[in-house]
């Protein structure tokens, strides 16, 4: 039951007020003065109050002032006789919640009361009411199709990132499809369609081994400056948070792309930059291809990758590509102040690598990880990162200069906690969301098992060669994992599975805007 408390020096004339507001399910104190309210709140629970402005002794604005030494969240509404501009800058600043003018009537006061207090539930159950019905329609649908998915998540992400992260936390409580089954739903359907995709140029969607050609190819020879910039394992919703403030600088023009498999740094990247599936990048770059995550040398071919692809695109500009990587501020300030020399020739490729230390950070260090113990903290800490970092600042420094970016990622993270067992012969691999070595074996239902690696654009090196790629929110362990471990990676964030979290990658084209 939510509390009220009513201060005003004339109460005994608002009792019809309060009797109103009982009758809808409020619990209502009052007060007479400034001094009572403060003596009433040390002892009472109160979730919002009412103030008269003008009082004997102590006035509406004094109180407040005393208020807010010990409650700098209490939502307090100023009930005055005139609309005056001072008391509007007060609410606007947060110094009051909202404001009323006398005289008020029952209903205005129920629609304040409402929109402080109750307003948040309702968008909340609003916003679960309308994932949980786009999810159930599409689970009903035959011909369900990846701009269905696509739209479902993104739906699904902005929903909860407008309620703080509520939506996703509190999602059990309201009856429809599960998240889980919803992820194991699109591995399902990843599982039906990928490999269709990857040998189609006219049906396959966007995609790391083809977002050369799609996106960064048409806008090479318009005029002006363009920068890719590829921040490596940024989730959507770490993306959302960072364009609050991007958007005041840029017109977005958003979009998405489909991560490659499995959704790891040597496959997604390096086909980002090679406009190649793995399976062809083995092949043509025998010695550059390294396939074992956590080896040296993962993408140190990735400068020749993006000008041999720019150069067979057409492009005339090809040798001249610049091609940049930045994991820490000293690296970011150096690459802004050195725009001009990088922009010579009017394009630069740059990776932003600090997501990625971060995401694989929080499973090595105890006290990221609690930092970041779930979705909404993990999303809070990327974009308290991103607020004071070099990528901020060189954004801006990119629109002052007029230059269009384009934005993207080669995968992002699924926070993983279930467990599947995998097997296979000595010398499997030791990732924990995708494996690959002689006949590995695995729970269908918990994983995807591909006997076919060069059916899937993977590398065929091998005729005993297979990989287990993790659905959902599984983690793939050996038989003979240490127990601890199994404790760093449960509730960790991991990437090369499949879950739309991994895959469904933002893709936005930035335009500068300009200042009149």
């Amino acid at each position: 039951m939510l509390r009220i408390l009513w201060v005003d020096d004339e109460i005994s004339h608002l009792r019809s007020h309060i009797r109103f507001l009982e009758k809808r399910g409020y619990t209502v104190y009052t007060a007479e003065s400034g001094r009572a309210a403060l003596d009433l709140l040390k002892s009472h629970r109160v979730d919002l109050v009412l103030l008269d402005q003008m009082m004997v002794g102590m006035d509406g604005m004094e109180t407040v002032a005393e208020i807010r030494k010990s409650y700098r969240e209490l939502p307090i509404v100023m009930v005055t006789q005139s609309e005056e501009e001072e008391l509007m800058d007060r609410a606007l600043t947060g110094t009051v919640a909202d404001f009323l003018t006398k005289p008020v009537n029952p209903s205005q006061i129920l629609l304040v009361v409402k929109k402080l207090l109750t307003a948040g539930k309702l968008k909340l159950r609003q916003a679960a009411m309308e994932v949980i019905q786009q999810a159930e329609s599409l689970r009903l649908s035959r011909d369900r199709n990846l701009d269905d998915w696509i739209a479902l998540y993104s739906n699904w992400v902005e929903k909860d990132i407008s309620t703080r992260g509520h939506l996703t936390a509190d999602y059990g409580s309201f009856q429809g499809v599960g998240l889980d089954q919803l992820q194991m739903d699109f591995s399902e359907f990843i599982e039906e369609n990928y490999r269709d995709w990857i040998v189609s140029r006219e049906n396959c969607p966007l995609m790391s081994h083809n977002f050369l050609e799609r996106v960064l190819f048409p806008l090479l020879d318009r005029p002006g400056e363009l920068v890719l910039m590829v921040i490596d394992c940024m989730r959507y919703d770490q993306w959302l948070l960072m364009t609050r403030d991007i958007e005041k600088w840029f017109h977005r023009k958003a979009g998405f792309m489909v991560a490659g498999l499995p959704s790891a740094t040597p496959y997604s990247r390096n086909s980002i930059f090679s406009g190649m599936l793995p399976r062809d990048i083995s092949r043509f770059y025998r010695s550059g291809w390294v396939e074992e995550y956590g080896a040296p040398g993962l993408n140190r071919n990735e400068p020749v990758f993006l000008v041999d692809a720019l150069k067979r695109l057409g492009w005339s500009g090809a040798d001249a590509a610049v091609y940049l990587k930045a994991s820490n501020k000293r690296e970011g300030d150096n690459i802004r102040k050195g725009l001009s020399h990088f922009l010579e020739k009017g394009f630069m490729a740059l990776v932003v690598n600090y997501i990625d230390h971060l995401t694989h950070g929080r499973s090595e260090l105890d006290l990221i990880r609690d930092l970041a113990p779930d979705v909404k903290s993990f999303r809070a800490l990327a974009e308290s990162w991103f607020a004071g970092s070099f990528l901020r600042e060189m954004l801006m420094t990119l629109s002052a200069r007029g230059a269009t970016v384009v934005v993207t990622s080669d995968h992002g993270s699924v926070q993983a906690g279930r467990i599947a067992w995998v097997r296979g012969a000595r010398g499997m691999s030791s990732s924990v969301r995708y494996r690959f070595g002689m006949s590995l074996s695995a729970d269908s239902r918990q994983s995807i098992l591909i006997r076919d690696p060069t059916a899937w654009g993977l590398p065929g090196d091998n005729p005993r060669k297979s990989y287990v790629l993790a659905r959902g929110d599984y983690l793939l362990f050996h038989e003979h994992v240490a127990r601890e471990d199994m404790y760093n990676f449960r509730g960790s964030f991991q990437h090369g599975g499949v879950s739309m979290d991994e895959m469904i990658v933002p893709c936005d084209v930035l335009t500068p805007r300009r200042v009149m």
